[in-house]
């Protein structure tokens, strides 16, 4: 029920118990649980779609890894949940976050690649990124972020990030200008009978936080496993390894970019992780106002919650799905995924696709989707009616 929607309560402790953590060790070190898509093509180099007949616009979306993402329209940028340092699950215990002082050579000139070919720029010096969209704590959503920013990827003077307040704590505790960070968000937050309020970054750009959950990592015999924390943490919260980020309370977006009279141009929609309903889900009333063009939805632990990714599709009803998070990111590095793909191990992404296939052969309204590999571009030709006249 919708009166159900509840906040993860503030500081709120959960302990992982160290069976997890040897689970962990056994399911993502294992390759012999990475599944093969025999039937679903892999988008691997860069394309071009269109979601109307007639077009007169474009928008370009990047699909870095995992949930993150560029999304750019002209010169103005959103970047989602940027993780670039894809790494073995054997070192999740003792992992820590990539630094200017740690981040391999390698690594380095992957991000400056993907941001030259991105916003045309190894550093963003002219502002061209007006918002970090972060969906929560965990470390392949946030991890890179601190790099990003004192490496310059990020430009200090224009740069909005938006979080919840567990991933506003790591922010201020790693020297993040307390003027880069939106605040308050998680109080913005739209749900089925809540509409929200949103948050201009730009003024062509919005962005409305929507209440969401996380899937279980694990379900066994009906048990949820956690191998990472879920509790809501203090601010100014350092951690020295990977696996004590926690996550917060995890947020889907919707991002509008707007017309010059601030009519809806173009919507997109983010979730970066699997949820039952009624979590996920913004308020009709703000789909009534314009449809979600392109969704970005999340493969991972599909199988640990009920009826996704069917709910989430069906209400949404966007033109176009971009499936994402589903490669193995715990045992290979980009490069490595870009000539071998594989799947996140324990979870059954060919199911996904084939339950993905019935939901929208059900709804019969011409619902397209692609599922890119890591490092992938697609730039989207569609209508614009504002343009028409």
């Amino acid at each position: 029920m919708i009166e159900s929607i509840k906040f993860l309560p503030n500081y709120y402790k959960m302990k992982i118990h160290p069976c997890s953590y040897i689970l962990f060790l056994l399911l993502f070190t294992c390759q012999g649980f990475t599944n093969a898509l025999k039937s679903q093509p892999i988008l691997n180099k860069d394309t071009v779609l269109n979601l109307s007949k007639d077009v007169n616009d474009s928008i370009t979306i990047h699909y870095i890894g995992c949930s993150g993402f560029f999304i750019k329209k002209g010169k103005s940028a959103v970047l989602i949940d940027p993780y670039f340092s894809y790494t073995n699950a054997n070192t999740y215990f003792s992992g820590a976050l990539t630094n200017k002082s740690n981040i391999p050579v390698d690594l380095k000139n992957l991000i400056e690649s993907v941001f030259l070919h991105v916003i045309g720029d190894s550093l963003d010096r002219s502002g061209s990124i007006k918002t970090l969209l972060i969906t929560h704590g965990h470390y392949d959503h946030y991890g890179d972020v601190p790099y990003l920013y004192h490496s310059g990827h990020l430009n200090k003077d224009t740069i909005k990030i938006i979080g919840n307040n567990t991933v506003q704590g790591y922010l201020g505790e790693v020297q993040i200008a307390d003027r880069n960070i939106i605040k308050p968000v998680e109080s913005s937050v739209s749900t089925p009978s809540i509409e929200g309020k949103w948050i201009y970054v730009d003024p062509k750009i919005r962005i409305l936080p929507v209440l969401t959950e996380h899937a279980p990592n694990l379900k066994i015999l009906g048990i949820n496993i956690n191998f990472v924390p879920k509790n809501h943490e203090q601010e100014n919260t350092r951690h020295k390894y990977w696996r004590e980020y926690a996550m917060g309370q995890t947020l889907c977006y919707l991002i509008d970019f707007l017309n010059d009279d601030g009519s809806i141009n173009f919507r997109t929609y983010i979730n970066s992780a699997a949820s039952n309903f009624p979590y996920g889900f913004p308020a009709q009333v703000i789909l009534n106002q314009h449809p979600v063009d392109v969704t970005l939805l999340c493969v991972a632990s599909f199988n640990n919650v009920k009826n996704y990714p069917e709910d989430i599709v069906k209400y949404l009803k966007p033109k176009h799905i971009i499936a994402c998070h589903w490669e193995d990111f715990l045992n290979s590095s980009i490069p490595e995924l870009k000539k071998k793909p594989k799947t996140v191990p324990g979870t059954n992404v060919a199911v996904f696709f084939k339950r993905l296939d019935k939901v929208l052969s059900d709804l019969n309204s011409g619902i397209s989707f692609t599922l890119p590999n890591v490092n992938t571009t697609i730039k989207f030709f569609y209508s614009n009616k504002k343009l028409e006249k």
